[in-house]
Parts: structure tokens; C-alpha cells; sequence
């Protein structure tokens, strides 16, 4: 299927269904895992309310990152800009929000008193960001978040199925491990729900696939390279066998690959991340990385787009549902041997 017929897909969903659910994570295993790489895997487990009279702009819109100039905040706006540029009367910008909850607390407030018309936020925090994503909504913004929702209940969150990447990570070191050895983990800031739901489908994975391996440290990494090669150090100098290290995100698997290369250690040690950014993607292909749970992000900024300009254009403001609607994206288990699969188009 083509990627714009796909997005026609996956918005016919979301205008079907007339109220916004609520959609646990839970943390068994997934119903089902892809085969293959796809450009866009959507599961639109929930949809915007209808909207009220049509409207054809101008709009204001924001995108605020947790920090500009990442892999993955650079490959979401590549995929938001995308589809903006297609609509005349629309003015977005990005803002930095500089790995600070207080920063993007104030840009928010900013551009509440600027009368933008809709923000699409990745949130630092998601306890931090909630009070400043009820008021922006209250005042008739609707907000969208990007990977990690806000704790309070907002219009959307377009996501990896973060649990299931997590499980699906555990699954395959456990083969890669033929079920048994130690592994650690290089967590996500506490309140950063899509890296402690990755942890969470890693363990349950572990639990009920390969029980006999032994999780024998885990550490916040905050999502830093260089704090996960110094947490890396600090596992390979406590554990004369170190088998494995699940860091819920690329950046940190890259760091603990630096410093188990450093420490002549890293041919011994199974090196899982989740994103699916192309600097993994390369390592994996040379063999320094074991893998890691891929997720389209151009794609995922593209989904979060498209239901803006709905959102937009049907003139209904903030969804009126009692809960956050979720758009899920599956995730892939890239592999040395799968990588292959991803195409140059596809990688961020």
C-alpha cells in the first residue's frame, strides 16, 4: 500500500469512530508481531470526536520537542512538515524544549497567550507537562504528544507500542542469549512513561521467556549518551559476565556499545535499543549492536500531522472524550539479520 493511500487508511478509521477511548498498555505479550518492516504499521485504537463546522485556517501550530536536533525529534518534524506545507494557510514553528520540564512549561504559556491553534508536544515529563497541557486545551488548543503522553487527559498521543517494544527486545535477546546469562538495563527518567513501559514488556518478557536470566543492575541513563557510557563502565566493572544491556532508547545503547568496545568487552555482550534511529541501524549491520526495536518516525510525525489538519479543518477543537486517544505504532525487531528489510527511504 502507498504511504498516502495509507494515511487515507488510517484517518478513515479515526473519523469512523465517534468517541475517543481509553487503550491499556498492559504488559503480556502482543497479539501479534510484524514479519516484516513496515512503513507504517498504525493500529488506531482510538479516534477525535466529530467535529463542529468546517474550517480553512490560517492556523498556528507548534511542535515542541523535548530537545531540537535529535534523531528522532529532526525525523517527527521532517514528518509534520510534510504534510503542513500542503495546506496554504498554515504557520508552524518548532521550539526547543532544551530536556527541561520548566522550559517546555513556559513555552507552552507562551504559546497559549500567542493564540496558537493546536501543539504537538513530546514531553519531558509527563507528571511536569500535564497541568500546562489542561490549560492549553482549556483554552480550546488541542494538544497532540508524540511518543510519551502527558498524564493528564488530552485530545491524542500518536506512539510506539511501547510495552510491546519492550517485549519484543526481550524476546529476541533471550533467543540471542539462548535463555541465560545476566543482563542490565539503561532506564529512562522515572517520569518518562514510554521508557518505563519499554522496561516494563523487557521484564515481562524475561519473566515468562527466559526466566533463568538474571537482571543484575539497572540505572538511569536520562536518555544521555555519555551518562549510559559511564553507567555501561559501572555495569562491566561489577559483573565479570555480562551477557546482555536492554537501554530503552538508541542513544544509550550507542553510549553502552562505546564503553563495552572500550573495555574489549563488546563482542560478549548482546546490546539492545529502541527507535530504530540510522546510526543503530548501521552499528547493527557492522555487528557492535544486537539490535533494536524499530519504529518509522518520519511515519509517526506524518500520522501526527495528518490528524492535526483533521482536527484543524473540521473546526472541533480539543477532543470532549474522557479519555486520551492512542494511536499505536507497531514495532519491529531489527536484527543483523532483518535489518535488511528497512529501506534507505525509511531510516531517519
Amino acid at each position: 500500500m502507498s504511504r498516502s493511500k495509507l494515511f487515507t487508511v488510517l484517518l478513515g478509521v479515526l473519523v469512523a469512530a465517534l468517541v475517543l477511548t481509553s487503550c491499556g498498555t498492559g504488559g503480556n505479550a502482543p497479539a501479534a508481531a510484524p514479519t516484516a518492516a513496515p512503513a507504517v504499521a498504525a493500529a488506531a485504537t482510538t479516534a477525535p470526536a466529530a467535529a463542529a463546522a468546517p474550517s480553512t485556517g490560517p492556523w498556528k501550530i507548534a511542535y515542541v520537542p523535548t530537545q531540537v536536533g535529535q534523531p528522532a525529534t529532526i525525523a517527527w518534524a521532517k514528518g509534520l512538515e510534510s504534510v503542513f506545507k500542503q495546506f496554504e494557510n498554515v504557520k508552524y514553528q518548532a521550539f526547543d524544549g532544551q530536556m527541561k520540564a520548566e522550559t517546555q512549561v513556559s513555552i507552552i504559556e507562551d504559546l497559549i497567550n500567542q493564540g496558537y491553534n493546536l501543539i504537538v508536544l513530546q514531553p519531558v515529563d509527563a507528571a511536569a507537562l500535564s497541568a500546562s497541557v489542561q490549560k492549553a486545551e482549556s483554552k480550546g488548543i488541542p494538544v497532540i504528544t508524540l511518543y510519551t503522553p502527558v498524564q493528564a487527559k488530552h485530545t491524542a498521543v500518536v506512539q510506539m507500542a511501547d510495552v510491546e517494544a519492550g517485549y519484543a527486545v526481550g524476546v529476541e535477546m533471550c533467543k540471542q542469549l539462548s535463555n541465560k546469562g545476566n543482563v542490565a538495563i539503561i532506564q529512562s527518567p522515572p517520569g518518562a512513561t514510554l521508557g518505563v513501559n519499554r522496561e516494563k514488556g523487557f521484564r515481562n518478557a524475561l519473566a515468562k521467556v527466559c526466566p533463568d536470566v538474571k537482571i543484575v543492575g539497572a540505572q538511569n541513563g536520562e536518555w544521555n549518551k555519555d551518562k549510559a557510557i559511564a553507567i555501561m563502565n559501572a555495569f562491566l566493572q561489577a559483573n565479570d559476565k555480562l551477557d546482555g544491556v536492554f537501554a530503552v532508547n538508541d542513544i544509550m545503547a550507542e553510549g553502552a556499545m562505546v564503553a563495552a568496545e572500550s573495555d574489549g568487552r563488546l563482542a560478549g555482550v548482546k546490546i539492545w535499543g529502541a527507535n530504530g534511529q540510522s546510526s543503530t541501524l548501521k552499528l547493527i549491520e557492522e555487528g557492535k549492536i544486537a539490535g533494536t526495536a524499530y519504529n518509522n518516525s518520519i511515519d509517526q510525525g506524518m500520522v501526527a500531522g495528518n490528524l492535526a489538519m483533521y482536527l484543524l479543518t473540521g473546526g472541533g477543537g480539543p477532543s470532549k472524550a474522557p479519555a486520551t486517544g492512542v494511536i499505536k505504532i507497531a514495532p519491529f525487531a531489527a536484527t543483523k539479520e532483518t535489518v535488511g528489510q528497512i529501506q534507505a527511504s525509511d531510516r531517519w
